[in-house]
Formats: C-alpha cells, sequence, structure tokens
C-alpha cells in the first residue's frame, strides 16, 4: 500500500481524536455564578360554578388562549329563570297594593260614605221628630209612657248609627293607616330582594375567565352534572411564569431583587431564556428532598421567585425542571 493512501486516514483518526478531547476529555472551564436546580410553576386557576346544575355548554378547548371575561362555560338556568318570572309577578302585585294604599281611599268611597254620614243625619232628625211628637202626645195622655220611652229610644240608636257614619267617613278620608302602608312596603322590598337573589344565581350559571390566559384543562363536558365548586376549566396566566429555586443561606446576600438571570432547561438544550429575581423568602427553611445545589453541606436554603421574562413560545411549561444561573454581585 503506498504512502498516498495511508496519510488521509491518519488525518482524520487525528482529527476525531482531538475533537473527543476537546469537548469530552478537556476542563471546561466553569461558568461564573451560581446554578440552581428548581421547578417551573405559573398562576393557574382551577375554575367552576359556585351552584350545582347540568353543564350545556363548555367553549374552550385544551390549548385554546381566552382573554379576560370571555364565556367559559354556561349551566341549565331553566328553573331559575321560571322563579324568576314568578318573583317578578310578585314584584308587581306588591307594588300595585302600596300604590294603592299610599293614593288613599278612591273618589267612589268618599262618595259612599258622606252618603252614608248624610242618611244617618236624616235618620236621627226623623227620630227626633218622633221623640217630639211622642211628647206631646204623652202630655195629652193620648200615648202611653211606654211609647214614649220606644221613641226616645229610636232616637238613641240612630244618633249612634249616625256616629258610627261619622267614624267611617273619616276613615275614609283619612285613607290606609301607616302601619299597613309600611307593612305593604316591606312587602314589597321583600319581593325585590327575591328578584335580586335570583338574578345573582342565574349570573353564577355563566362562568367567565377572570384572567386572559391558555385553558389547560377541561375537566367536563357538556351534559355532565357538577357540583358546586367542581373545577370544570384550569386557566394559566402565560405571562406569570416563574421558577422557584432555594439558595444557599451563605449565598444569599450576593443574591439581588431585579437582577437578570439566565434559565435553562434539558428540554432544549442550548436555549438561553431570561428571568428576573422577584421575590427572595424573609425565612430560611431546611432544603426540600427535591432540590440539590453545587454544596450539599449547606442544609438551610431561602426559597427565590425567579419570574420568567422572555419566553413568548411557552417552552418554559408548569411542571418542567429548569436551572437557574444566578450572577452573584460578590463575584
Amino acid at each position: 500500500m503506498s504512502p498516498k493512501r495511508i496519510v488521509p486516514p491518519l488525518l482524520l483518526l487525528a482529527l476525531a481524536g482531538f475533537l473527543v478531547w476537546r469537548f469530552g476529555l478537556a476542563p471546561r472551564h466553569a461558568e461564573p455564578g451560581l446554578l440552581v436546580s428548581g421547578t417551573v410553576e405559573a398562576t393557574e386557576a382551577r375554575l367552576g360554578f359556585e351552584l350545582p346544575g347540568r353543564l350545556v355548554e363548555v367553549l374552550p378547548r385544551e390549548g385554546d388562549r381566552v382573554a379576560a371575561g370571555d364565556p367559559l362555560a354556561r349551566l341549565d338556568a331553566a328553573e331559575l329563570a321560571a322563579r324568576r318570572v314568578q318573583a317578578a309577578a310578585q314584584v308587581d302585585g306588591a307594588r300595585a297594593q302600596l300604590a294603592e294604599l299610599e293614593a288613599g281611599s278612591r273618589p267612589e268611597e268618599l262618595a259612599a260614605a258622606r252618603a252614608a254620614l248624610a242618611a244617618a243625619d236624616e235618620r236621627v232628625a226623623d227620630a227626633a221628630r218622633d221623640v217630639e211628637r211622642a211628647r206631646r202626645l204623652h202630655d195629652g195622655r193620648a200615648i202611653s209612657r211606654e211609647a214614649l220611652d220606644k221613641a226616645e229610644a229610636g232616637l238613641e240608636i240612630a244618633r249612634a248609627q249616625r256616629a258610627q257614619a261619622a267614624e267611617q267617613a273619616a276613615l275614609v278620608a283619612q285613607g290606609p293607616r301607616r302601619e299597613r302602608i309600611d307593612a305593604a312596603r316591606a312587602a314589597l322590598a321583600t319581593a325585590e330582594a327575591a328578584v335580586a337573589t335570583l338574578d345573582a344565581a342565574l349570573a353564577k350559571t355563566a362562568l367567565a375567565a377572570p384572567f386572559a390566559g391558555l385553558v389547560t384543562v377541561r375537566h367536563r363536558e357538556p351534559g355532565e352534572i357538577v357540583a358546586a365548586g367542581a373545577a370544570v376549566v384550569t386557566l394559566m396566566d402565560p405571562d406569570d411564569r416563574w421558577v422557584r429555586i432555594y439558595v444557599p443561606e451563605n449565598r444569599l446576600g450576593a443574591v439581588a431583587l431585579g437582577a437578570a438571570v439566565e434559565i435553562a432547561s434539558d428540554t432544549f438544550p442550548g436555549r438561553r431564556y431570561r428571568g428576573e429575581v422577584a421575590h427572595v423568602a424573609s425565612a430560611a427553611e431546611f432544603t426540600p428532598k427535591n432540590v440539590q445545589t453545587a454544596e450539599e453541606r449547606v442544609r438551610l436554603v431561602y426559597a427565590v421567585k425567579v419570574r420568567v421574562v422572555d419566553d413568548p413560545a411557552l417552552e418554559l411549561k408548569p411542571g418542567l425542571p429548569a436551572d437557574v444561573r444566578l450572577p452573584l454581585e460578590t463575584e
């Protein structure tokens, strides 16, 4: 075999050995900062109804984006709507009764009371004339004492009836008592409160998004009976994601609020995401079992919340393990 055919394979072998040494065996320079592992978390809401009922509609699918206030699901509200109609009718009746009482007596009632009083006056006058005639006849010994007494008794009865008619006319003119009007107002307020209660219940049969986000779980389907508080959909706020990490106690002083950090994940090797230190716990705790730090001898750690500020593709999903490199100020 000639030397010209041997040289190229040797060069290739040497190049391969160099690459293996350079990227596999050669010592690497440690990147500055503190590398801590954590888990991606996000603001999530398990949304359900305050009332039990049958689902008639679930609008979004998993993965759909919704805006704040968008409808998500709806319960069957036929029974509540019927009760609301009944309660509204009771409000109308109570309002009409109150208006009648506040308006006072009708003109026809006033006229009838005055006519009754006038008739009573005439009866009194007739009875008085009868008594006067009976006295003259009794003085002339034309009638007995018993007949005179009977005429005088008729006058007293007529006067009593006249007094009763006068009181009735006064009551009609005065109108309903204040207590009856107050009771009618209370009845109207009770009926209106029943309508307001049913309106509030009807509003609770519609489920709307409390914030703009991404539907991550659709727990229920139309036709199912759901209990009060049972989750129907889970909504995640993609703009409020963070990585919770734990920093050793002896390195906490170098962590600054608002500091820019770098986030990485084994799921997307080679990619880096910008983050920001949003919160540092005020109290120490023992290292959680699922957290490992570079300094295992340190047992007391502080929870640090690192907000994700640059991940428009939502690659860092809740539950995903992630590494955070903190630029320590003392270095």
